[in-house]
């Protein structure tokens, strides 16, 4: 009778494999799963034939994760930092009398590295990478934190697209790729586009509260009317131009009627320093002027009442 041997246990090399594929397995269980190019294209299409220009040219900034990165640089880069440092104070080598970096009162650690050790051709590579990519980082985000942005929830059509919660939409911001950085945005115009942002979500919201309790739910087809969008900067920026035309109205206005009924030359001077001080205050704080641009036109401003008052004064009869 033949005698059937027992199967030889598995070799180490299987046991690896079987391992590795189930390590495998796990961590693509663990991924979310990703749409293919062609579940994506309708999406992309139909935002990259639109007829708004806040949804042909508006994407978004991902500022938490453009920062992550950069803390993620920093956090190497500093490592490397501290051990060039290190190298350096294990010299013992007297700094300067200036010592403008402060190295007398730098604190050395106890196991001092060697600088043959401790430097090498991959350091000084791995430094150079790091650092061009942390510098092309740091412009990079400095660019696109200086583009306008708006709020999702001023296009109807990408908000329909991204299908988020109606807050998560408020908060999300999108950047105008179409227009130049900007280079200065007074206050009252960024209140204005924050106030227009707030009041459009709350409309929104109290129309889904009323649509949720009648049962009604919200369609994310293409509409054959047109999407609802709001260009709030755009918005913000002829209100605040308007605002400010009209307060400048006002202190040019109110003082010179106000100083044609008075002819007591201290009380002028009393009006005409509260109305200068007021001006200028509202310069610097409501435009974001520059304290050159504030005295100038505060100057401009004083010499115009300084000329109305007296004009007036001359052509006053003197008693006889």
């Amino acid at each position: 009778m033949q005698q059937h041997k027992p199967p030889p246990p598995p070799s180490h090399p299987t046991s690896t494999t079987t391992g590795r594929s189930h390590r495998l397995q796990i961590k693509s269980a663990m991924q979310p799963p990703s749409r293919s190019l062609s579940d994506q294209f309708p999406t992309i299409w139909q935002a990259s034939t639109a007829d708004s220009n806040l949804t042909l040219h508006g994407f978004r900034r991902f500022k938490t994760t453009h920062l992550l990165n950069l803390r993620y640089l920093e956090s190497e880069i500093a490592d490397i930092d501290h051990l060039i440092y290190q190298i350096g104070l294990g010299l013992d080598i007297e700094p300067s009398k200036v010592d403008r970096l402060g190295l007398r009162e730098c604190s050395k650690d106890r196991d001092v590295p060697c600088p043959e050790k401790a430097l090498s051709k991959q350091l000084i590579h791995k430094l150079r990478r790091l650092m061009k990519e942390y510098d092309e980082a740091i412009i990079s985000f400095n660019t696109i934190m200086s583009l306008d942005t708006f709020s999702l929830l001023d296009n109807e059509e990408q908000a329909a697209i991204a299908d988020r919660p109606l807050y998560e939409t408020y908060k999300t911001r999108l950047l105008r790729v179409d227009q130049a950085p900007r280079t200065r945005q007074d206050p009252l115009q960024r209140y204005i586009h924050r106030l227009l942002r707030f009041f459009r979500y709350l409309r929104l919201s109290k129309a889904s509260t009323h649509g949720v309790e009648n049962g009604s739910h919200t369609d994310y087809s293409r509409r054959r009317d047109g999407w609802s969008s709001q260009n709030t900067a755009l918005i913000a920026d002829a209100s605040s131009r308007v605002i400010v035309a009209l307060i400048t109205a006002v202190f040019l206005t109110v003082p010179l009627v106000v100083l044609s009924h008075e002819s007591r030359t201290s009380v002028q001077m009393i009006i005409i320093s509260v109305c200068v001080v007021a001006f200028a205050c509202f310069v610097s704080v409501a435009l974001r002027a520059t304290n050159l641009e504030m005295m100038v036109v505060a100057a401009g401003y004083a010499a115009i009442i300084a000329v109305f008052i007296s004009n007036g004064s001359g052509s006053k009869p003197t008693p006889a």
